[in-house]
């Protein structure tokens, strides 16, 4: 569980920046290192459009309710007056991402970057938060199939020109709830004879260690 969802976005394109260096496509250019670095940004295309160098973008563009695990929060048993408010259960949620590059001028560029990212994504379906995150998460990740048309409608929603881009799913995100305030002491009633007469008593009566 988490409570900043972009973490999930930083978690992600650290994910293929740390594989750049060392991806196989360098090699079969007949390079020994990488021929470029992109800038790794969860900026929209608009904002990466024109921008100093390559660059490669992971952009948040949807957020859903994800029905299969929200069901399982509000079975039958806990929708009954006994059962935790929603502020105290979980928000399971399925994040869509844009991923698309960008090089003015050098197709082979945006190319080669979606090619590495791509690459990377299909061999780590399963993304797990780094060691320090707290609190910790982890999402399964897939290529999403979109229709010609749903991709030109997401990109006439932008200020871009239409390229290369591919729509992925990570699942299920869960936004940690607010914590459950601390039950309240039971009261317990404990009957006790005196001088023959039947007396009640409560823990509400019993006077604290050290109480006159």
């Amino acid at each position: 569980m988490l409570f900043d969802l972009s973490a999930v976005t930083d978690g992600l394109l650290a994910q293929v920046s740390g594989a750049w260096s060392t991806a196989p496509i360098w090699e079969e250019l007949g390079l020994a290192g990488p021929a470029f670095t992109p800038i790794f940004s969860g900026l929209p295309p608009a904002a990466i459009a024109g921008g100093q160098g390559p660059q490669l973008s992971l952009f948040l563009y949807h957020v859903e309710l994800n029905t299969a695990q929200e069901s399982l929060f509000w079975d039958p048993t806990m929708q009954g007056q006994a059962g935790p408010p929603s502020e105290y259960i979980p928000l399971a949620l399925n994040l869509y991402y844009l991923l698309t590059a960008y090089s003015e001028g050098a197709y082979a560029q945006e190319q080669q970057a979606m090619s590495v990212a791509m690459r990377v994504f299909h061999a780590h379906p399963i993304i797990v938060s780094d060691t320090t995150a707290t609190p910790a998460w982890t999402v399964n990740l897939t290529m999403e199939r979109r229709s010609y048309d749903e991709i030109s409608l997401l990109w006439q929603a932008s200020t871009a020109a239409l390229r290369l881009s591919v729509v992925y799913r990570a699942a299920v995100v869960f936004l940690s709830p607010d914590t459950p305030p601390a039950s309240a002491q039971e009261v317990e009633t404990v009957s006790v004879t005196v001088n023959g007469d039947a007396v009640a008593i409560t823990s509400a009566d019993v006077p604290a260690p050290g109480s006159s």
